[in-house]
């Protein structure tokens, strides 16, 4: 079942999880790429990577259709849709690749598959203050949720001066047996703080989260 679920978050906001199961001459199928597309997926020396990248394609055709999606990317790397002024976000790990979109607001997504090596880097996101609310309980989840949240932030902002400890915060959580949920997170910008809210839900043994902008209509 390729396309795992494929939700609406209210009438302007939608999201898409994509289980990759095919081969990546498959996937190709299902898609259309230009030259340059052609170029780029000739450039990945990765199967892995070549099938992620094929799947978040088709993804963001099946969220889009009718209309054909014309993905693209600015300067610092961040994809935008080049045909519409929705607000994108992407994120792919292992076998999974997820989708986010909104018509009303900035909207960040990550995906993770959880491994223990997030132990040993724990320090470079998180603050003390947000290390000690995780405590030991469910603590491999809590981290990666952290994190999840950090990155779908900082694709919000889109630039690279974004520091995961000074800039980011995410707000108590519990993880709890349904394996899903959500907090409040703020971000530090030169315009100001702004709030976030943070949605998360482990999928096997992957973490999803995504992000969406707290006071704007979804």
């Amino acid at each position: 079942m390729p396309l795992l679920k494929m939700e609406s978050l209210g009438p302007y906001t939608q999201f898409g999880v994509w289980k990759i199961e095919e081969t990546k001459e498959d996937l190709k199928e299902q898609v259309e790429l230009d030259p340059a597309e052609e170029d780029q997926y000739a450039s990945f020396k990765s199967e892995v990577r070549k099938k992620q990248w094929l799947s978040y394609r088709i993804l963001l055709k099946e969220m889009l259709s009718p209309d054909p999606p014309f993905l693209e990317y600015d300067a610092n790397g961040k994809p935008r849709l080049r045909n519409n002024g929705l607000f994108l976000s992407i994120s792919h790990s292992g076998d999974y690749s997820a989708v986010i979109t909104s018509k009303t607001c900035p909207v960040g997504i990550d995906i993770e598959r959880l491994k223990d090596r997030i132990y040993r880097i724990k320090d470079k996101f998180l603050t003390v203050e947000e290390d000690q609310k995780i405590g030991e309980t469910n603590r491999l989840e809590k981290l990666y949720v952290t994190w999840g949240a950090k990155e779908a932030l900082y694709k919000i902002y889109g630039r690279p001066e974004v520091d995961f400890q000074r800039d980011l915060f995410i707000g108590s959580f519990d993880y709890l047996c349904g394996r899903k949920g959500q907090c409040i997170a703020r971000m530090n910008t030169p315009e100001g703080p702004e709030k976030f809210d943070i949605f998360y839900e482990r999928i096997s043994d992957y973490m999803l989260v995504y992000a969406l902008k707290n006071d704007v209509e979804r």
